[in-house]
């Protein structure tokens, strides 16, 4: 299928029916996305975490120690 966007040209190929994909590599796909995705909730936690505002003051920081 060839589009055209102004003055682009792209060949862009398209499979009927199922996925071109082992179910192992379906599989791994799934997990690789999920980790991401955990991944991402981590560093969300993460940053809401060191960035939000607390209401107790910290020990008094003493020389020498």
């Amino acid at each position: 299928m060839t589009v055209h966007v102004e003055e682009m040209t792209s060949e862009v190929t398209v499979a009927d029916g199922e996925l071109p994909l082992t179910p192992a590599q379906v599989e791994k796909l799934v997990r690789l996305v999920m980790s991401r995705l955990a991944e991402r909730e981590r560093d969300a936690a993460r940053s809401a975490e060191a960035t939000r505002l607390r209401r107790q003051a910290s020990a008094p920081f003493e020389p020498g120690e």
